[in-house]
């Protein structure tokens, strides 16, 4: 029951309806939804449904999110209130996902959950880049078009037309494509609403939902059935009696006729149609990463999709991930004087990151004040330098040891020798999400994003399956291991550094 109602939650928090459906809107579901799940987890727990574990990213999740207000407070006490609030809320979806899922059922019905979210992002964005260019006018200070767009029902081929004979004179005014649900294109980019508004965090997102759309196309694994005989009769005897006159004549008789049902016949068709909904995903997701032009969604896209294809298939999986490569590479991304335009503002951004890092001598600017701070008014475009910038060295090295105690949990659990039945199906396709979130959240500034924490949530939601499974489901970060992420930590800053003196 838990599983389902966290599962709402996340639904609440990435589609946002409350922002398209008016009935909805000044209603807290998000508020509604935590709450409700906070007692259904209670019951579960008295009820000895679920069996809480304490997973190791916890630790270091809560630690990083309370050391990011910790220094917020002294940084800038004046928005503490809000960032508070923000980070409160991230910890408390960690923390619901981590709990309320931690049962095979519950780890389906959030990879159900966050695999729907994925498609239904997807096809609107899709659907939005065969919309015609309509007039759209933006806030007044939003001379970027990255907020909420309204249509003024005028067509348009370049922004110049919608400010001929315009309603509003000094309009904000955009040529873009609307879409469904109160979307709309950004700069030609299809993207979807709310937190993921960007289309490189948009194709990050639906990147991150390929593996467990194939975790849940998987055959479960089970004990298997006595096999019948090719007529439906009863299998064999246990004794190996052998059987009658009329009855061997007639098992001649079936095995003289051609036999066109086999197993492993029926067995591959089968699988073949499972595939056929999962491979439309992936499909979908490939097609709108191409749409949204994100140089960022296409690494990930290509990381995690071979990284799959090697697990599932081998070498056949390396050959398929080449085939698919380089059209992606062709088609996705951004060219010309966008893209140079674009990478030069990543660059000094990170240079912006670390004269921060140096004026605070390493303690930090506090959570969500990077973009007050630059002179882009811009955040980092990248995680890791983000939380040192904002929450100062140690706050990078908890958030890396966050992420790294959820790629490791799913890592042992798919590799250990420890039989946790159906759980172990999901590791895998954690680990691979996991992987694809490492490297996407190096060109994106998701270091709160409350996405990324679902995902640790889950991770954490598989140990807790795992240990219910089985007590002897143990997974530890050694202080070898935090002494490790913290020196290659030190290390990526040092070389980013030399990277951007050698760039000039």
């Amino acid at each position: 029951m838990a599983a389902w109602v966290v599962c709402a939650l996340c639904a609440l928090v990435i589609i946002k309806p409350q922002e398209f459906i008016p009935a909805l809107s000044g209603i807290p579901l998000v508020h509604a939804a935590f709450g409700i799940t906070l007692l259904c987890v209670a019951l579960d727990v008295v009820w000895r449904r679920l069996k809480p574990a304490l997973a190791p990213q916890v630790v270091y999740a809560l630690a990083f999110l309370a050391w990011a207000a910790l220094t917020t407070a002294l940084k800038r006490p004046a928005a503490l209130e809000e960032r508070g609030m923000q980070l409160a809320t991230v910890a408390g979806i960690f923390v619901a996902v981590a709990v309320a899922a931690a049962s095979p059922r519950g780890l389906r019905a959030l990879a159900i959950t966050l695999v729907g979210c994925a498609v239904l992002t997807t096809v609107v964005a899709i659907v939005q880049a065969f919309q015609p260019h309509g007039c759209m006018i933006a806030a007044p200070d939003d001379w970027e078009g990255k907020g909420e767009l309204e249509p003024d029902g005028r067509p348009c081929e370049t922004n110049l037309d919608c400010r001929i004979e315009a309603p509003v004179p000094d309009g904000n005014y955009r040529c873009e494509r609307p879409g469904p649900l109160g979307t709309s294109t950004i700069d030609g980019r299809v993207r979807y609403r709310g937190s993921l508004a960007d289309p490189n965090e948009l194709s990050l997102m639906a990147g991150m939902s390929i593996p467990l759309a194939i975790a849940l196309a998987e055959r479960r694994s089970g004990p298997r059935r006595p096999r019948r005989s090719v007529r439906g009769g009863p299998p064999p005897s246990a004794g190996g009696a052998a059987p009658g006159p009329a009855r061997a004549c007639g098992a001649r008789r079936a095995l003289a006729l051609p036999v066109l049902l086999t197993d492993r016949l029926i067995s591959r068709v089968a699988g073949a149609l499972r595939a056929l909904p999962v491979t439309a995903v992936i499909a979908a997701i490939g097609a709108m990463v191409v749409l949204s032009r994100s140089r960022s969604g296409v690494i990930v896209y290509l990381a995690v999709l071979g990284i799959s294809f090697i697990r599932r298939s081998g070498t056949l999986g390396v050959i398929a991930a080449c085939f698919v490569g380089p059209p992606m590479l062709l088609l996705g991304g951004r060219s010309g004087d966008e893209a140079s335009e674009s990478s030069g503002e990543r660059v000094e951004l990170l240079r912006e990151a670390f004269e921060l890092i140096r004026r605070t001598k390493g303690i930090g600017v506090g959570a969500g004040q990077f973009g007050d701070e630059s002179s882009l008014g811009l955040t980092a475009h990248n995680s890791y330098l983000l939380a040192a910038a904002e929450t100062g060295l140690l706050g990078m090295c908890l958030f890396a040891l966050a992420l790294y105690a959820s790629i490791k949990v799913p890592l042992s659990i798919w590799l250990g020798d420890v039989d946790v039945g159906p759980t172990r199906r999901f590791a895998p396709a954690i680990f691979v999400s996991l992987c694809g979130a490492l490297i996407g959240i190096f060109f994106l500034s998701w270091a709160y994003k409350d996405v990324l924490y679902m995902v640790f949530g889950a991770s954490a939601a598989l140990y807790g399956a795992a240990r219910a499974e089985d007590s002897r489901v143990v997974v530890r970060v050694s202080g070898r291991e935090v002494a490790l992420v913290c020196g290659g930590m030190s290390l990526v800053l040092v070389l980013l550094n030399v990277l951007l003196r050698f760039l000039g």
